[in-house]
């Protein structure tokens, strides 16, 4: 992979694909980064997450309906993470890609002339590509997965993830960046809470005295 192709703006936290493709707009909470300008923007992108064998070749018409399908995958995402009924314009926009996905059936395929199951290949082209992301998003919208669906609680991030961990509890996108971001906020309040206390244990709270 080119140096080119390793955009320092892409992340790879959201745990699959379609989060993944969710986050090419970043920083949501303040209107957004786009990150998908142009139809190269798409090739590039699809290369970096190996979702194709290479860069491919992108169109404007492409490129729009790339965009209007990942739209509609946060849209649900954020319905499911807020515990509001997601819109039928949404699922709408994952079923056309769905009846897409279609075009690339599982097969058998010959492996030293033993039959083997191919569930998912690996896509030729960007259409191929985005068939994938679209069933992927179905397969967490349409089942329990759904209910690990977060959106990072950092000030300043607002990426959305899949919540793997046993407990369920993973509030950051990144504890190496946004949960560390986190943590020094909360030490510098904290010091800074204990210096105008003159760091007097028990201050915060405590009863008046009597006059």
């Amino acid at each position: 992979m080119t140096t080119e192709e390793r955009d320092p703006d892409y992340v790879w936290y959201g745990g699959r694909p379609s989060i993944d493709f969710v986050n090419t707009r970043r920083y949501r909470f303040e209107g957004g980064s786009e990150l998908l300008r142009e139809p190269a923007d798409l090739g590039r992108w699809l290369a970096a997450a190996e979702l194709t064998p290479g860069r491919v070749g992108v169109d404007e018409a492409l490129l729009a309906q790339a965009v209007q399908l990942r739209e509609a995958i946060d849209l649900a995402l954020v319905a499911v993470v807020a515990g509001e009924p997601l819109a039928a314009a949404q699922l709408a926009v994952v079923n056309s890609w769905l009846a897409r996905a279609a075009q690339h059936p599982p097969h058998l395929d010959l492996d030293e002339g033993l039959p083997v199951f191919r569930l998912n290949t690996v896509p030729a082209d960007a259409f191929g590509a985005l068939c994938r992301i679209a069933v992927d998003a179905a397969e967490i919208l349409g089942s329990e997965q759904r209910t690990r669906l977060r959106i990072c609680a950092g000030a300043d991030c607002s990426a959305r993830f899949i919540d793997n961990s046993a407990g369920r509890r993973r509030r950051w996108c990144s504890m190496a960046g946004c949960g560390n971001r986190a943590k020094a906020s909360q030490y510098r309040q904290a010091a800074a809470a204990r210096a105008r206390t003159g760091g007097r244990p028990g201050t915060r709270g405590a009863a008046p005295s009597a006059v």
